[in-house]
C-alpha cells in the first residue's frame, strides 16, 4: 500500500550511500536511484546532496524523512495489530541493551517469545555507545535496557534491576575474602577496564573521577567477553555489577566483593518501552518477558550471596 521509495529513502538516509542502500535491499543501485531522483522530481527539491564518497540529506530530504519513518512505522504497526487480531503476532521488534544483559536477559527473553510467537522478529544493537546514545535521540529502538537516565522522554521506564558496581575478581585474588573494598585499594594491583565510560551509569562514572585511584590497567576494552576471560585468569579487577557474571559467580570461578564508595552502592538499569509503540502486540509481549527475565537475574543475583545487589526487580512504581 505504501511506494516502495519510502523504504528506499529511508535506507539511503540511514546508510549514506545508495549503493549500500541497493546491497542492503538486496536491489540494483540503477534501481534506488531512479526512484529517488523521480521522488526528488515529484517534490521539485533535491533530497539528498550528492558526495563523492556518499550522499547525505538535505533540509527538504531530512523534512521528507520524518514522515516516511512515521508512515512506515504506522504501517507495520497496523499490520501487526491486525495480525494479533487472530493471536497471531507478528512484527520485528528494535532492542537497545548493555552488554551485560546481552549475555542472559535478552536471549532468554527472545527465545521464550520467539517460541511462542514464531512470527516475531528481533533486531538487538550492541552497537559503540555513540550510536546507543544517538539510536535513543531517534526514537529508533522500540525498547531498551540501560542505566536508568530519566531524560529518555520518549521511553516509558516499565521494569527495573536495583543493582551496585563492585570489584569482580577471582576467588584467589588478594582482595577476595575482603567485606569490602575502595577504588584505592583496588589501585595496588592490576585492573581491566572499560575503554568507554559511558558503560556505567552516570554516578559510577563521577565517582570513579574523584576516587584520585590511580590505576594501572593491564587491559582496556569495551568486550565483556574478553573482560571476563581476562578475569577469570586472573589478568585484573574488573568493575562491573554482577548482572553478566552470575553464572561464574555461582560456579566459583569469580567472586564480586562491594566497592565502599558511597556514589557505587546503587545503581539501576531500566527496561524503557517507547511510548508511541507500547501498545503493540509484539512490543507487549517481548517487554513483559524481559520484565519477568529481570525479577529471576535479581533472585539468582541475590541467591549467590554476597554482591551487592538488592534483589528488587520487577514493574517500577514509576510506571503507569
Amino acid at each position: 500500500m505504501h511506494a516502495v521509495v519510502l523504504r528506499y529513502l529511508d535506507h539511503v538516509a540511514r546508510l549514506g550511500s545508495i549503493r549500500r542502500a541497493a546491497e542492503a535491499l538486496n536491489v540494483a543501485s540503477s534501481a534506488v536511484n531512479r526512484q529517488i531522483l523521480k521522488l526528488e522530481a515529484e517534490m521539485g527539491a533535491a533530497l539528498f546532496e550528492r558526495r563523492g564518497n556518499g550522499v547525505r540529506l538535505t533540509p527538504a530530504g531530512e523534512h521528507l524523512l520524518r514522515h516516511a519513518r512515521h508512515t512506515l512505522a504506522e504501517w507495520q504497526r497496523t499490520c501487526s495489530d491486525i495480525a494479533a487480531l487472530s493471536g497471531d503476532l507478528h512484527g520485528e521488534v528494535r532492542i537497545v541493551a548493555i552488554p551485560s544483559l546481552l549475555v542472559r536477559v535478552v536471549p532468554r527473553a527472545i527465545e521464550a517469545v520467539a517460541t511462542q510467537h514464531p512470527h516475531i522478529s528481533f533486531r538487538v544493537i550492541d552497537a559503540d555507545p555513540a550510536e546507543h546514545v544517538e539510536e535513543m535521540r531517534a526514537g529508533r529502538p522500540d525498547m531498551a535496557l540501560l542505566f536508568i537516565d530519566r531524560r529518555q522522554r520518549s521511553y516509558e521506564l516499565t521494569a527495573r534491576l536495583r543493582t551496585a558496581l563492585g570489584a569482580i575478581m577471582r576467588p584467589d585474588h588478594p582482595l577476595a575474602a575482603a567485606e569490602g573494598v575502595t577504588l584505592t585499594q583496588c589501585a595496588d594491583y592490576p585492573v581491566v577496564m572499560l575503554n568507554d565510560p559511558w558503560l556505567l551509569d552516570a554516578v559510577s562514572e563521577s565517582e570513579f573521577i574523584h576516587s584520585g585511584a590511580q590505576f594501572s590497567a593491564r587491559i582496556l576494552s569495551n568486550s565483556l567477553t574478553v573482560m571476563k576471560a581476562a578475569m577469570r585468569s586472573g589478568l585484573g579487577i574488573g568493575f562491573f555489577t554482577p548482572t553478566g557474571f552470575v553464572d561464574e559467580i555461582r560456579r566459583g570461578e569469580l567472586v564480586c566483593v562491594p566497592l565502599m564508595e558511597p556514589g557505587l552502592a546503587g545503581s539501576e538499569i531500566g527496561l524503557f518501552v517507547h511510548r508511541g509503540r507500547a501498545t503493540a502486540p509484539h512490543i507487549q509481549a517481548l517487554a513483559a518477558e524481559l520484565g519477568r527475565q529481570l525479577h529471576d537475574l535479581a533472585e539468582d543475583i541475590a541467591a549467590i550471596g554476597r554482591s551487592g545487589v538488592t534483589p528488587s526487580a520487577g514493574r517500577s512504581p514509576d510506571a503507569r
